[in-house]
Protein backbone atom coordinates (compact mmCIF):
# COMPACT_ATOMS: atom_id res chain seq x y z
CA UNK A 1 0.00 0.00 0.00
CA UNK A 2 2.77 2.37 0.94
CA UNK A 3 5.07 2.31 -2.76
CA UNK A 4 1.39 2.92 -4.18
CA UNK A 5 0.49 6.34 -2.06
CA UNK A 6 4.09 7.00 -2.58
CA UNK A 7 3.95 7.07 -6.56
CA UNK A 8 0.61 9.16 -5.75
CA UNK A 9 1.94 11.83 -3.62
CA UNK A 10 4.87 11.91 -6.27
CA UNK A 11 2.27 13.25 -8.97
CA UNK A 12 0.09 15.32 -6.83
CA UNK A 13 1.60 18.54 -7.99
CA UNK A 14 1.69 17.65 -11.39
CA UNK A 15 -2.00 17.39 -11.14
CA UNK A 16 -2.52 20.19 -8.65
CA UNK A 17 -0.57 22.82 -10.35
CA UNK A 18 -0.12 26.29 -9.66
CA UNK A 19 1.51 27.87 -6.09
CA UNK A 20 -1.68 28.03 -4.94
CA UNK A 21 -2.65 24.82 -4.75
CA UNK A 22 1.25 23.50 -4.25
CA UNK A 23 1.39 25.34 -1.15
CA UNK A 24 -1.69 23.52 0.34
CA UNK A 25 0.13 20.67 -0.53
CA UNK A 26 2.63 21.32 1.13
CA UNK A 27 1.08 22.53 4.43
CA UNK A 28 -0.63 18.78 4.25
CA UNK A 29 3.04 17.28 4.48
CA UNK A 30 4.07 19.86 7.50
CA UNK A 31 0.94 19.07 9.47
CA UNK A 32 0.99 15.22 8.47
CA UNK A 33 4.44 15.38 10.27
CA UNK A 34 2.91 17.25 13.50
CA UNK A 35 -0.02 15.31 13.50
CA UNK A 36 2.10 12.09 13.47
CA UNK A 37 4.25 13.41 16.20
CA UNK A 38 0.90 14.09 18.31
CA UNK A 39 -0.46 10.47 17.74
CA UNK A 40 3.31 8.97 19.34
CA UNK A 41 1.96 10.82 22.73
CA UNK A 42 -2.32 10.01 22.65
CA UNK A 43 -2.36 7.62 20.41
CA UNK A 44 -0.03 4.88 21.54
CA UNK A 45 1.02 5.91 24.89
CA UNK A 46 -2.65 6.82 25.53
CA UNK A 47 -1.43 9.89 27.38
CA UNK A 48 -3.01 13.89 26.94
CA UNK A 49 -0.24 16.39 26.51
CA UNK A 50 -2.37 19.86 26.02
CA UNK A 51 1.37 21.41 26.14
CA UNK A 52 1.90 19.82 22.32
CA UNK A 53 1.71 23.46 20.13
CA UNK A 54 4.58 24.82 21.83
CA UNK A 55 7.42 22.12 20.61
CA UNK A 56 5.93 22.74 17.17
CA UNK A 57 6.71 26.84 18.16
CA UNK A 58 10.17 25.66 20.03
CA UNK A 59 11.33 24.14 16.65
CA UNK A 60 9.94 27.08 14.76
CA UNK A 61 11.90 29.81 16.52
CA UNK A 62 15.27 27.42 17.10
CA UNK A 63 15.26 27.33 13.00
CA UNK A 64 14.34 30.85 12.28
CA UNK A 65 16.61 32.87 14.93
CA UNK A 66 19.43 30.77 14.06
CA UNK A 67 18.91 31.35 10.83
CA UNK A 68 17.55 35.68 10.84
CA UNK A 69 20.06 36.32 14.36
CA UNK A 70 23.06 33.77 13.93
CA UNK A 71 23.06 33.37 9.81
CA UNK A 72 23.19 29.48 10.50
CA UNK A 73 22.52 27.15 7.88
CA UNK A 74 18.66 26.20 7.60
CA UNK A 75 19.38 22.46 7.74
CA UNK A 76 21.68 23.17 10.99
CA UNK A 77 18.47 25.28 12.02
CA UNK A 78 16.47 21.96 11.36
CA UNK A 79 18.81 20.13 13.44
CA UNK A 80 18.63 22.20 16.46
CA UNK A 81 14.85 23.17 16.05
CA UNK A 82 14.66 18.99 16.16
CA UNK A 83 17.14 18.58 18.83
CA UNK A 84 16.18 21.06 21.00
CA UNK A 85 12.35 20.37 21.44
CA UNK A 86 12.75 16.69 22.23
CA UNK A 87 15.48 17.58 24.57
CA UNK A 88 12.75 20.08 26.35
CA UNK A 89 10.38 17.05 25.68
CA UNK A 90 12.51 14.81 27.61
CA UNK A 91 12.84 17.19 30.09
CA UNK A 92 9.32 17.87 30.68
CA UNK A 93 8.72 13.94 30.12
CA UNK A 94 10.86 13.06 32.96
CA UNK A 95 9.70 15.65 35.61
CA UNK A 96 5.62 14.65 34.32
CA UNK A 97 6.19 10.93 34.49
CA UNK A 98 8.10 10.27 37.42
CA UNK A 99 4.30 10.69 39.67
CA UNK A 100 1.59 11.61 36.84
CA UNK A 101 -0.66 10.31 34.28
CA UNK A 102 -3.59 11.19 32.21
CA UNK A 103 -5.59 14.38 33.21
CA UNK A 104 -2.46 15.39 35.91
CA UNK A 105 -0.06 15.08 32.61
CA UNK A 106 -2.30 17.31 30.71
CA UNK A 107 -1.88 20.20 33.17
CA UNK A 108 1.72 20.77 33.57
CA UNK A 109 2.04 19.98 29.74
CA UNK A 110 -0.29 22.82 29.41
CA UNK A 111 1.76 24.53 32.07
CA UNK A 112 4.97 24.48 30.16
CA UNK A 113 2.75 25.61 26.89
CA UNK A 114 1.48 28.53 28.90
CA UNK A 115 5.02 29.96 29.93
CA UNK A 116 6.90 29.01 26.67
CA UNK A 117 4.15 31.21 25.12
CA UNK A 118 4.42 34.19 27.37
CA UNK A 119 8.57 33.87 26.92
CA UNK A 120 7.56 34.16 22.82
CA UNK A 121 5.40 36.76 23.16
CA UNK A 122 7.25 39.30 26.20
CA UNK A 123 11.05 39.07 24.72
CA UNK A 124 10.64 41.36 22.39
CA UNK A 125 14.33 41.87 21.71
CA UNK A 126 14.54 38.68 20.77
CA UNK A 127 11.45 37.05 18.83
CA UNK A 128 10.15 40.17 18.71
CA UNK A 129 6.38 39.41 20.04
CA UNK A 130 3.09 39.83 18.12
CA UNK A 131 5.42 41.72 15.40
CA UNK A 132 6.69 38.41 14.06
CA UNK A 133 9.79 37.02 12.99
CA UNK A 134 10.25 37.97 9.39
CA UNK A 135 12.78 37.04 6.50
CA UNK A 136 13.49 33.35 7.50
CA UNK A 137 15.53 31.81 4.58
CA UNK A 138 14.17 28.78 2.57
CA UNK A 139 16.64 25.63 2.59
CA UNK A 140 19.24 25.69 -0.15
CA UNK A 141 20.54 22.44 -1.21
CA UNK A 142 24.38 23.52 -1.95
CA UNK A 143 27.54 21.53 -3.19
CA UNK A 144 30.38 23.58 -3.83
CA UNK A 145 31.25 23.59 -7.72
CA UNK A 146 28.34 20.79 -8.36
CA UNK A 147 24.83 21.60 -7.46
CA UNK A 148 22.81 24.52 -5.90
CA UNK A 149 18.85 23.73 -5.15
CA UNK A 150 17.12 26.26 -3.25
CA UNK A 151 13.77 25.50 -2.56
CA UNK A 152 12.35 29.14 -2.52
CA UNK A 153 8.63 27.54 -4.77
CA UNK A 154 5.65 25.62 -3.22
CA UNK A 155 6.77 22.52 -6.20
CA UNK A 156 9.98 22.53 -4.85
CA UNK A 157 9.64 22.76 -0.90
CA UNK A 158 6.69 19.96 -1.47
CA UNK A 159 9.40 17.54 -2.31
CA UNK A 160 11.27 18.54 0.73
CA UNK A 161 8.79 18.20 3.15
CA UNK A 162 7.62 15.16 1.45
CA UNK A 163 10.58 13.34 1.51
CA UNK A 164 10.55 14.19 5.42
CA UNK A 165 7.59 12.85 5.96
CA UNK A 166 8.06 9.78 4.67
CA UNK A 167 11.18 9.11 6.28
CA UNK A 168 9.15 10.26 9.61
CA UNK A 169 6.33 7.52 8.35
CA UNK A 170 8.94 5.00 7.34
CA UNK A 171 11.03 5.14 11.44
CA UNK A 172 7.62 6.07 13.25
CA UNK A 173 6.78 2.53 11.75
CA UNK A 174 9.51 0.69 12.15
CA UNK A 175 9.97 1.76 15.76
CA UNK A 176 6.42 1.20 16.68
CA UNK A 177 7.11 -2.85 15.47
CA UNK A 178 10.39 -3.24 17.74
CA UNK A 179 10.09 -3.88 21.06
CA UNK A 180 10.17 -0.56 22.09
CA UNK A 181 6.87 0.33 20.27
CA UNK A 182 4.78 -2.92 21.57
CA UNK A 183 6.34 -1.78 25.01
CA UNK A 184 4.58 1.47 24.99
CA UNK A 185 1.62 0.01 23.83
CA UNK A 186 1.22 -2.64 26.42
CA UNK A 187 1.90 0.11 28.97
CA UNK A 188 -1.09 2.40 27.11
CA UNK A 189 -3.19 -1.08 27.36
CA UNK A 190 -2.74 -1.78 31.30
CA UNK A 191 0.45 -0.48 32.52
CA UNK A 192 0.47 -2.11 35.76
CA UNK A 193 0.60 -5.84 33.61
CA UNK A 194 3.63 -4.63 31.74
CA UNK A 195 5.61 -2.96 34.57
CA UNK A 196 4.89 -6.74 35.91
CA UNK A 197 6.64 -8.28 33.21
CA UNK A 198 9.57 -6.26 33.34
CA UNK A 199 8.66 -3.29 31.10
CA UNK A 200 10.23 0.07 32.83
CA UNK A 201 7.09 3.05 33.06
CA UNK A 202 9.30 6.06 33.14
CA UNK A 203 11.77 4.86 31.08
CA UNK A 204 9.41 4.04 27.93
CA UNK A 205 6.86 6.83 28.83
CA UNK A 206 9.29 9.48 28.40
CA UNK A 207 11.28 8.43 25.29
CA UNK A 208 7.95 8.69 23.42
CA UNK A 209 7.44 11.74 24.72
CA UNK A 210 10.71 13.21 23.92
CA UNK A 211 10.34 11.14 20.21
CA UNK A 212 6.62 13.02 19.52
CA UNK A 213 7.97 16.19 20.94
CA UNK A 214 11.20 16.00 18.48
CA UNK A 215 9.16 15.76 15.38
CA UNK A 216 6.62 18.47 16.41
CA UNK A 217 9.98 20.68 16.73
CA UNK A 218 10.77 18.94 12.90
CA UNK A 219 7.34 19.93 11.80
CA UNK A 220 8.25 23.48 12.91
CA UNK A 221 11.04 24.02 11.61
CA UNK A 222 9.52 22.93 8.24
CA UNK A 223 6.37 25.47 9.01
CA UNK A 224 8.92 28.68 9.62
CA UNK A 225 11.12 28.06 6.59
CA UNK A 226 8.23 28.00 3.85
CA UNK A 227 6.22 30.59 5.52
CA UNK A 228 8.81 33.12 6.49
CA UNK A 229 6.88 34.58 9.43
CA UNK A 230 6.59 33.49 12.76
CA UNK A 231 4.25 34.55 15.53
CA UNK A 232 3.62 33.30 18.74
CA UNK A 233 0.28 32.14 17.57
CA UNK A 234 2.31 28.81 16.75
CA UNK A 235 2.51 28.25 20.85
CA UNK A 236 -1.45 29.04 21.46
CA UNK A 237 -4.14 26.48 21.91
CA UNK A 238 -5.57 27.24 18.40
CA UNK A 239 -2.58 25.10 16.95
CA UNK A 240 -3.54 22.12 19.81
CA UNK A 241 -7.18 21.73 18.35
CA UNK A 242 -5.80 21.83 14.90
CA UNK A 243 -3.80 18.71 15.84
CA UNK A 244 -6.27 17.13 17.97
CA UNK A 245 -8.81 17.49 15.63
CA UNK A 246 -6.57 16.18 13.10
CA UNK A 247 -5.77 13.15 14.96
CA UNK A 248 -9.00 12.48 16.27
CA UNK A 249 -10.95 12.63 12.26
CA UNK A 250 -8.32 10.70 11.11
CA UNK A 251 -8.05 7.74 13.17
CA UNK A 252 -5.61 8.01 16.23
CA UNK A 253 -2.58 4.86 17.14
CA UNK A 254 -2.59 4.42 13.20
CA UNK A 255 -0.21 5.61 10.79
CA UNK A 256 -2.26 7.09 7.94
CA UNK A 257 -4.41 8.14 10.07
CA UNK A 258 -2.80 11.51 10.96
CA UNK A 259 -2.05 12.02 7.24
CA UNK A 260 -5.83 11.42 6.17
CA UNK A 261 -6.78 13.94 8.85
CA UNK A 262 -4.50 16.75 8.53
CA UNK A 263 -5.25 16.06 4.12
CA UNK A 264 -9.21 16.30 4.86
CA UNK A 265 -8.61 19.61 7.34
CA UNK A 266 -6.32 21.29 5.33
CA UNK A 267 -8.19 20.83 2.00
CA UNK A 268 -11.83 21.20 3.35
CA UNK A 269 -10.94 24.67 4.61
CA UNK A 270 -10.00 25.71 1.26
CA UNK A 271 -12.87 24.45 -0.58
CA UNK A 272 -15.27 26.18 1.58
CA UNK A 273 -13.26 29.09 1.07
CA UNK A 274 -16.07 30.49 -1.24
CA UNK A 275 -18.58 30.19 1.97
CA UNK A 276 -16.52 31.70 4.05
CA UNK A 277 -19.69 33.02 6.88
CA UNK A 278 -20.57 29.15 6.66
CA UNK A 279 -17.55 27.50 6.93
CA UNK A 280 -17.26 26.82 10.60
CA UNK A 281 -20.84 25.22 10.40
CA UNK A 282 -19.70 23.56 7.89
CA UNK A 283 -16.80 22.22 9.20
CA UNK A 284 -18.34 21.57 12.69
CA UNK A 285 -21.03 19.30 10.92
CA UNK A 286 -18.00 17.37 9.29
CA UNK A 287 -16.56 16.43 12.59
CA UNK A 288 -19.57 15.91 14.44
CA UNK A 289 -20.33 13.27 11.21
CA UNK A 290 -16.98 11.70 11.55
CA UNK A 291 -17.72 11.26 15.53
CA UNK A 292 -21.07 9.62 14.88
CA UNK A 293 -20.64 7.49 12.02
CA UNK A 294 -16.62 6.80 12.38
CA UNK A 295 -16.16 6.60 16.38
CA UNK A 296 -12.55 5.37 15.25
CA UNK A 297 -11.42 7.75 13.01
CA UNK A 298 -12.24 7.96 9.35
CA UNK A 299 -8.86 5.65 8.18
CA UNK A 300 -10.42 2.79 10.26
CA UNK A 301 -13.22 2.96 9.18
CA UNK A 302 -12.13 2.70 5.31
CA UNK A 303 -9.77 -0.11 6.35
CA UNK A 304 -12.93 -2.07 8.01
CA UNK A 305 -15.26 -1.25 4.49
CA UNK A 306 -12.36 -2.37 2.48
CA UNK A 307 -11.67 -5.68 4.38
CA UNK A 308 -15.60 -6.32 4.37
CA UNK A 309 -15.34 -6.34 0.82
CA UNK A 310 -12.13 -8.45 0.57
CA UNK A 311 -14.59 -11.04 2.09
CA UNK A 312 -17.22 -10.53 0.65
CA UNK A 313 -15.53 -10.89 -3.04
CA UNK A 314 -13.70 -14.30 -1.57
CA UNK A 315 -17.51 -15.83 -0.78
Amino acid sequence: MYPALLVVALGLPFIFRGDYSQHILVMTCVFSILTISLDIIVGYMGQISLGHSAFFGVGAYTSALLSVKLGASVWLGWLAGFILAGVLGLFVGYVSFRRTRGISLAIITFGFGLVLWLICTNWFQLTRGWGGLSGIPCPVLAIPGLIKVPFQSPFSYYYLVLAFLMLTVYSVNRLLRCRFGRAIVALRENEALARSIGIGALRHYVLGFALGTALAGLAGSAYAHFIGLITPSLLSLDYLFIMLIMLIVGGKGTIPGPIIGAAIFVLVPEWLRMTEEFRPILLGTVFLVVILFMPHGVYPALLSLWNRVVQFQRR
